[in-house]
């Protein structure tokens, strides 16, 4: 019997010292990653994209309420679901935001000039950050204006599907649950809706660091390793989202801005995002291309027989 459990002791010795190699070879990517934040380019990339961000956020919004007003109008807790999403998210403002979108979503004037600035301020986002993807990855060649133009739109759209699609899928769970609870629940049921927004939110920011990742540089990128890169920024994504509001109290922009405080936390917010960013780009284009392998065999048809073999109760009857 012990002659078995030696093999599968060095077995599991061999598979945690292999574990732990990588985990030091993705540290050792850290510093260099790290100093890239200090250059001067990553600051004025940054700088760009919140503000660019900025302006894109009010119509994106717009754009995400006008969907889900048309394509599954039935589903109706997607409205609640988008203002969770919105105070998921947003350090600041959220409340007033949400409701100047829903108040304005309804004219077709709003809409249209909406999707314009959309476009306008969707190339302003990526345009700088594919200059910077490209000079961390080593493409020399930038797009044109329209060709990032019409990449940006495309990547406007592809992310728009995936948090509309976390939405629905967070909808129709919080439609579930206001079917089975109560109507006096209001607070289990306000639970349970922000666990759907949390729980379908944070695979959808995954999704959206990995299409940006992959598909904005100017050259040809392994998804394969553009993917880690991509879950470890939504993981610290999550926790900056957690932390930079409780940095707001020390902060106090209301006292040195006054009205400006909203626009000026979103903005400071955009701009340590796009850092963020910035340094999953740098680890995957460093080669942070492995994640922690898990092999998992299962039994053979001839094992299970066996195992049911000696296991199985066995019934004698007497003749």
């Amino acid at each position: 019997m012990n002659s078995g459990i030696a093999p599968r002791a060095r077995g599991w010795r061999s598979a945690l010292r292999a574990q732990w190699q990588l985990v030091r070879d993705t540290g050792r990517l850290l510093g260099p990653s790290a100093r890239l934040l200090t250059t001067t380019e990553a600051h004025t990339y940054a700088y760009s994209v919140a503000a660019n961000f900025l302006l894109a956020s009010l119509p994106f919004l717009f754009l995400l309420l006008w969907v889900a007003r048309h394509l599954l109008p039935a589903l109706t807790t997607q409205h609640a679901i988008i203002g969770q999403l919105v105070a998921h998210y947003l350090p600041a403002g959220q409340d007033r935001l949400f409701a100047d979108a829903t108040r304005l979503a309804s004219h077709r004037t709003v809409q249209i000039f909406s999707l314009f600035m959309l476009a306008v301020s969707s190339s302003g986002v990526f345009l700088p950050l594919e200059v910077a993807l490209n000079s961390i990855w080593g493409f020399h060649h930038n797009r044109s204006y329209l060709a990032n133009t019409a990449v940006s739109l495309g990547l406007v759209a592809a992310c728009g599907l995936v948090a509309y699609a976390s939405i629905v899928l967070a909808s129709l769970g919080a439609a579930v649950v206001a079917w089975l609870l109560p109507a006096s629940w209001l607070t289990l049921d306000r639970f349970f809706s922000a666990l759907f927004v949390a729980v379908f939110s944070f695979p959808a920011a995954i999704a959206v660091f990995f299409l940006i990742y992959w598909k904005l540089p100017n050259g040809k990128v392994s998804a394969a390793q553009v993917f880690p890169a991509a879950l470890y920024t939504g993981i610290a994504a999550e926790i900056f989202k957690t932390v930079f509001p409780l940095l707001l109290p020390w902060l106090d922009f209301p006292a040195v801005y006054a009205s400006l405080a909203i626009p000026v936390t979103l903005i400071i917010w955009g701009y340590c995002g796009a850092l963020l960013l910035l340094f999953g780009a740098s680890l995957s284009a460093r080669g942070v291309a492995r994640l922690p392998a898990v092999h998992i065999r299962l039994p053979r048809y001839t094992e299970l027989r066996a195992w049911y073999t000696e296991h199985a109760p066995h019934h004698h009857h007497e003749v």
